[in-house]
């Protein structure tokens, strides 16, 4: 889960920010309107037990949601993310930033007006 004590930026990808199965399940929920577990099983390739376990961490953290589905003969749930990629690259881009800031202060927004520059 996106802490900022676990952020590795020599990770590729979301890995940055997420442990790898997390970001693959919610590329997938990201590229899907609802999941079930059964169903991201079958598009990561994660173990069903797995996917579970860390569906159940995602949605305590805000980053996906969990709905109870009673239209079938089962009772299941449907997961979903909770916001938009590009949203939740804002939450979390705001966050790192917030904490650098926090901890550098005006050599951190000096390096921010930089890079902006750079572009």
């Amino acid at each position: 889960m996106v802490k900022l004590d676990r952020i590795n930026l020599s990770n590729e990808g979301l890995t940055k920010f997420f442990s790898p199965i997390e970001s693959q399940i919610m590329q997938a929920l990201w590229e899907s309107e609802e999941l079930t577990t059964p169903e991201i099983t079958e598009r990561t390739g994660i173990p069903l037990s797995s996917v579970a376990g860390t569906l159940d961490r995602l949605v305590k953290a805000g980053f996906a949601t969990r709905e109870l589905d009673k239209s079938g003969a089962k009772v299941r749930y449907l997961y979903s993310a909770a916001d938009s990629m590009d949203n939740t690259a804002n939450t979390i881009t705001k966050k790192v930033l917030d904490s650098l800031v926090d901890t550098f202060g005006k050599v951190a927004i000096e390096n921010f007006h930089t890079y902006h520059n750079k572009k």
